[in-house]
């Protein structure tokens, strides 16, 4: 125990190991610094080509030269397809963007609970109205989705409510739903089930939508809303092949209103409030990837996904040029302008148009049309 001899060693080694620890914690630390501003600026690359993803489909949103009816075959819908499917950046940079017509859907708020007109009351006639074709049409749509088919009679018995009087002493109407979230928490609908929801249905003010686009809506909500009670799925074969039809596509209600003609009297009174030819709610949409492997070996990168919901007016201005096709009172052309309200956006991490199976809006092909036929 007195034997003094080697302390000196075992102190410098002790020291020695101290000082090791010290630089590999330090030298981990500045790693990890360095990891995380890296990430932080693939981060902000990745949100702002997120964003010049929007600007790219708004720009082609803003192409549409004929505001009368909105399609599948006009010519800006179909050169966004192109220019997004081969869009080049960088082997470590890529983008995706994608529009959905949000008028293509079935609106939850039509399904509101409508008065019968006085004179079908006086005759004591219970014709249905469109109120009650879209909830046929959720029914349908929930039993092939295996979602409770109650939640439309519970959706009717929420618009019938009785609300309790202002202020003032009047009594208000029942407040719409405000986003398909809103509409699963209230009614109890699984979360796993809202991203196939989410194509087929949206919550937005009748004021601004309070139709369904024919040319944009989804094989899905054709057989739901049109042979939602096993009649007339002859018209939807129908309205599918004009989809994609340049030349056959609906270009007003007339054209509607003939493939419509043998269905029974309500239901053709009812389809041709509940369907238009135009579309006014687009959902912009953007994935962003940056440092991508360029190799392909090793899978990720650091993603970011925009969702931008607009509405789109539309108005002309004059260009000073003869045209005798839209001729102005001076004579001179009339050139389509588009205004775009922002109406909500969502921003989520990870590239979500990069996913398998997405389902692309914008040029859908035959197998994506004939899903789901237990529809049918």
């Amino acid at each position: 125990m007195n034997n003094e001899r080697g302390i000196a060693l075992l102190i410098v080694l002790t020291v020695v190991t101290l000082l090791t620890i010290a630089v590999i914690e330090f030298t981990y630390a500045v790693q990890l610094d360095q990891h995380r501003a890296r990430n932080s600026i693939n981060q902000l690359q990745a949100q702002l080509l997120a964003r010049s993803g929007i600007n790219i489909v708004e720009s082609f949103l803003a192409q549409d030269q004929d505001p009368i009816f909105d399609a599948f075959t006009e010519e800006w819908w179909m050169n966004l397809g192109v220019f997004c499917e081969g869009l080049e950046l960088s082997p470590s940079v890529r983008l995706r963007c994608d529009v959905e017509d949000e008028s293509g859907k079935i609106n939850l708020n039509l399904t509101r609970t409508l008065r019968q007109s006085a004179a079908a009351a006086q005759q004591g006639q219970q014709a249905r109205t469109k109120d009650m074709f879209l909830r046929d049409a959720l029914r349908q749509l929930f039993e092939a989705y295996e979602i409770d088919v109650q939640i439309p009679d519970r959706l009717e018995e929420y618009w019938s409510q009785e609300t309790e009087p202002d202020a003032q002493g009047r009594i208000p109407g029942v407040e719409p739903l405000h986003s398909i979230e809103e509409f699963a928490a209230k009614f109890a609908v699984p979360t796993e089930k809202l991203p196939r929801l989410r194509r087929v249905l949206t919550a937005q003010p009748t004021s601004i939508l309070g139709w369904i686009n024919i040319n944009s809506a989804p094989a899905e909500v054709l057989y739901a809303v049109l042979a939602a009670d096993g009649k007339d799925s002859e018209v939807v074969s129908e309205v599918m092949d004009r989809q994609r039809d340049e030349e056959r596509v609906f270009r007003s209600k007339g054209a509607i209103s003939e493939v419509l003609g043998d269905m029974e009297a309500d239901k053709r009174a009812a389809m041709s409030q509940i369907f238009d030819v135009r579309s006014s709610l687009y959902r912009l949409q953007a994935s962003a990837l940056t440092n991508v492997d360029p190799t392909g070996l090793t899978p990720g990168g650091i993603g970011q996904t925009l969702s931008v919901l607009v509405q789109r007016r539309s108005g002309r201005q004059s260009t000073g040029r003869s045209n005798t096709n839209q001729p102005n009172a001076s004579g001179g052309e009339q050139e389509i302008t588009w205004t775009f309200r922002l109406l909500d956006w969502q921003r989520e991490g990870g590239a979500r148009l990069f996913r398998a199976g997405l389902d692309n809006q914008l040029n859908p092909s035959e197998d994506e049309q004939k899903r789901d036929t237990s529809l049918q």
